[in-house]
């Protein structure tokens, strides 16, 4: 059994963008057109816990599963996409980084144990979003532990995984994972996962700008050619990024698409 993860950031409605990246917001038309989509197709979700488990020998998987997957923490997250989650009976995992909770455009603390509430799972994405990979072991301990720590005292309830700030990864960041307690790493290398996937370095398609249903969908359904399209453009970022370095991407990217 192959499961395909799906990624998502911000979304605008009515034309109002929130502080993502103008690059990986989607309007809720966009978002509700794929929920309907995937769901007329038999589509079910479950949680990164939830997978974790199957993994494990532990429980089954409906036959056709997808993963959902947020980053970030944005208010949009409880405004639009939980309330289409709910709609079509879904459910995601919601990674959210620390310093931002409660900042403008972002979740409050009240929002998250709302979230939790309506059967979503929250997962950590590091303390200030910095690329895990740039820092040192101790800096990256850091992160890793007081996100766990402070987000399972304010929310009472575990948090069993991390997503990669940035996607940036490496088997340092794994390890770190493993020794600081966390189940799962979920990173933006592009494919499926199955039982003998690494969960800490588990798969993820970013839903980005242009939006494409047919694209999103075929990769949900395994269509190989999708991800071979999806894989060559995340390539062409990391080639970008290693070779221009972070700060120097953002300057670049800001510079092609003056919103993002």
């Amino acid at each position: 059994m192959r499961v395909v993860a799906l990624t998502f950031h911000d979304f605008s409605a009515n034309g109002h963008e929130g502080p993502g990246d103008a690059v990986y917001t989607i309007t809720a038309a966009e978002m509700e057109s794929l929920l309907a989509h995937v769901h007329k197709l038999g589509y079910r979700t479950v949680s990164s816990k939830a997978f974790r488990a199957w993994q494990q020998g532990n429980g089954s998987l409906p036959e056709r599963t997808v993963v959902f997957t947020f980053d970030d923490g944005y208010t949009s997250h409880l405004e639009i996409a939980a309330s289409l989650l709910n709609r079509y009976r879904f459910t995601g995992t919601f990674f959210v980084t620390l310093n931002h909770i409660g900042q403008p455009g972002f979740l409050t603390w009240e929002q998250l144990r709302k979230l939790i509430f309506l059967g979503m799972e929250i997962g950590s994405h590091g303390v200030t979003h910095r690329p895990l990979t740039s820092l040192s072991r101790q800096e990256m301990e850091e992160e890793l532990v007081q996100s766990k720590r402070v987000l399972e005292q304010q929310l009472g309830t575990p948090v069993h995984s991390i997503a990669a700030p940035g996607g940036f990864w490496n088997g340092a960041v794994a390890e770190a994972a493993r020794r600081t307690g966390y189940d799962a790493v979920w990173v933006s290398n592009i494919g499926t996962n199955g039982k003998e996937t690494n969960p800490f370095a588990l798969r993820r398609v970013v839903v980005r700008k242009p939006f494409s249903l047919e694209r999103v969908v075929a990769m949900v359904e395994g269509w190989q050619p999708a991800f071979w399209w999806a894989a060559n453009q995340q390539l062409l970022i990391r080639v970008l990024k290693r070779t221009l370095g972070v700060y120097w991407y953002e300057r670049l990217k800001r510079r092609l698409v003056p919103n993002a």
